[in-house]
Parts: C-alpha cells; sequence; structure tokens
C-alpha cells in the first residue's frame, strides 16, 4: 500500500551493502534489501524494523537521532537536517495521489525498504535449542511438542503436569466462548479527530472467500465478534498461507 492508501506495484528488490554512520564518528555497513517501487512521495527511502534491528540502532523521533553500535566498538550517531525533514514532512503531507494526476504527472523512482515479511532477509523467529518431539495431549490432532533434550524423568513430570490440566489448553475457538474483556480485550488506538476511511472492496478468489467465511463463522460461535454495519468505515481482510497449508485471516 501507498502512502495514500492506493495500491503500490512493485518493480523488483535490490540487495545493497549500506553504510550508516562518518568516519571520524564510527562507521557499519549492514546488507540491506530495498524494494523499488514508483511512487510520489518526498522521501528516497525508508528502512523497515528488520534492518533495524540489523542494525542495532535506537532511533529519537524527537531528537532527529539515530544510535548504533559501530564497527569499532563505539556508539555512532547519525542526526537529521531540523529544516530537510520539516520540508520533507510538510511535502508529504501535500502528496495526492489520484489516476488522473498519476497520468499527467511524472512519478518520482522511490527505493523502500519494507518488512512486511521479516524472513525476507533474516529469519529472527526463536527456535529451540534441542530437537523436538510430538506429543499426544488429548484427542487426535492434539498434540504439543516436547523438548528432546530431556531426560526420561523429566520427560514424565512434564508430561504428567501437561496431562494433569489438559483442561486449560484451546483446540478450536469453540473451546473458549465468551472471554471477559477484563481478561482478555484488544482496542484501537486512534485519534479523535481522525477521519474514518472507507476501503475500496478487494476482489478475492474462491478458495481466499471459502477461508475467510469460515474464519468469521468460527468468531461469530464462539462469541468473539458480533455483526455490526459501519456507514464510514470498512476494513478489508488479510488472507495469509500459512506453512502446514491453512489460511492466516488479519484485518488491517
Amino acid at each position: 500500500m501507498g502512502f495514500s492508501g492506493e495500491r503500490v506495484d512493485t518493480k523488483g528488490y535490490v540487495d545493497l551493502h549500506t553504510r550508516f554512520g562518518e568516519p571520524d564518528r564510527g562507521q557499519k555497513t549492514i546488507s540491506v534489501r530495498y524494494i523499488v517501487v514508483d511512487v510520489n512521495t518526498s522521501y528516497n527511502a525508508l528502512l523497515g524494523r528488520s534492518s533495524l534491528n540489523k542494525l542495532g540502532a535506537i532511533v529519537s523521533t524527537p531528537h532527529l537521532a539515530m544510535k548504533f553500535p559501530s564497527d569499532r566498538g563505539t556508539v555512532a550517531t547519525v542526526y537529521a537536517d531540523q529544516k530537510t525533514a520539516r520540508e520533507c514532512y510538510v511535502a508529504s503531507l501535500k502528496v495526492k495521489l489520484t489516476e488522473t494526476t498519476a497520468k499527467r504527472n511524472v512519478t518520482q523512482r522511490m527505493v523502500a525498504m519494507t518488512d512486511l515479511d521479516p524472513r525476507i532477509n533474516d529469519d529472527v523467529r526463536m527456535k529451540p535449542s534441542n530437537d523436538v518431539t510430538e506429543w499426544q495431549l488429548a484427542g487426535e490432532g492434539q498434540n504439543t511438542r516436547l523438548g528432546g533434550g530431556m531426560t526420561e524423568s523429566e520427560v514424565k513430570r512434564v508430561t504428567k503436569l501437561l496431562a494433569d490440566n489438559r483442561d486449560l489448553f484451546a483446540w478450536t475457538a469453540e473451546d473458549m466462548p465468551g472471554v471477559d474483556p477484563r481478561v482478555m480485550s484488544h482496542r484501537l488506538s486512534v485519534c479523535k479527530e481522525a477521519r474514518p476511511v472507507t476501503q475500496k472492496k478487494r476482489r478475492m478468489g474462491e478458495e481466499k472467500r471459502n477461508a475467510a467465511a469460515f474464519e468469521v463463522q468460527k468468531l461469530l460461535e464462539a462469541g468473539f465478534i458480533k455483526e455490526i454495519h459501519y456507514t464510514t468505515w470498512l476494513a478489508n481482510v488479510v488472507l495469509v498461507k500459512k506453512s502446514n497449508g491453512q489460511w492466516r485471516m488479519c484485518v488491517y
């Protein structure tokens, strides 16, 4: 998605060794995968969380500064120019793309680094230190995993504890209907002055439509959601296929 909510098609990507810092204040070079798109924006490049994490950077927006450990072992600092930052911010607020203006105006090429999928660069997900083994806790398909590095006595203690508390596990949404909001709730931190935006309806294939309807029905039966009609706000669901072939439904 672009800066003004429009759909932006990517032109490809390029892996570049990017150097941060100054020679006299410390530097660090990392490999960054940049996604190339054609959009009309005042920014030349955006760094995602995965690149900032790889750099080990701490960003302070009030100070327009970024600190990170340099190759020489010191703490390097990169400062932004206050005047340029204000001009860039004001220009970004004035950017409004429509199909008509996009045809008339020459779009500015931009290189942006996104982290829609953190696995693009490095797989930073936590992994077990040893091999794991499947253990059936309850009925068919209701399994959990045990660490392969445990001793036989440890396995017996852990499996007994899990078996004695198997009623605490929820295998489907129907197993935990009506969660009290005092236990867990989700709220959107939305500015009261913000204007609601209605997204254009996205067309999905039959497989995705069926998967979305199935997930919505499960949430309705569990009492997690309820039907409500908004006249000025609509968000499309996004379906992402998991490694096991099933669909994960997200709402943005």
